[in-house]
């Protein structure tokens, strides 16, 4: 029996639905095969019309917003988008919002309990980083900018 991502981790069923704009990347046969063994309903739209997918297109908008502001006020690169757009739905899922009983956030839905932010930085702020370059006199850390979490060694 396959088990995908969401179900193995939290017993939950995988996407009831996929909304797309019959963009190309979602319409072939090894994809389509796949929606269907797990039993994800396709819906489409028509071609170039984001205002049928209003509340995903909506969540777009608003995380591109947010890492430009981040990119901007760090002055970090625009090639840092990926780490600042990270940043951004980390966020977001750790925000409470109306959507969710009692000004939950989906972080709480999701874990059962409520995020931790006391290890939370600015993104873009300075830290200092350990480095073992050098003589036995010279610094062993120099500063950096702090872009987030690292998810497989729970470190930043």
């Amino acid at each position: 029996m396959k088990h995908t991502w969401d179900k193995l981790q939290f017993g939950v069923p995988a996407f009831k639905a996929l909304r797309s704009d019959r963009g190309g990347e979602y319409l072939g046969k090894e994809f389509s095969k796949y929606l269907t063994q797990q039993g994800t309903v396709r819906k489409l739209t028509v071609h170039d019309t984001p205002e049928y997918n209003g509340v995903a297109e909506r969540l777009n908008r608003t995380l591109l917003e947010r890492t430009r502001a981040l990119l901007n006020s760090s002055e970090l690169p625009k090639n840092m988008w990926g780490e600042a757009i990270t940043h951004a739905v980390r966020l977001k899922n750790r925000t409470p919002t109306r959507a969710l009983p009692d000004g939950k956030t989906l972080y709480e839905m999701l874990y059962s309990k409520k995020p931790n932010l006391s290890q939370l930085e600015e993104w873009g702020g300075k830290v200092w980083v350990h480095t073992l370059e050098g003589t036995k006199l010279d610094s062993r850390s120099k500063k950096g900018k702090w872009i987030g979490f690292d998810e497989v060694s729970n470190g930043h």
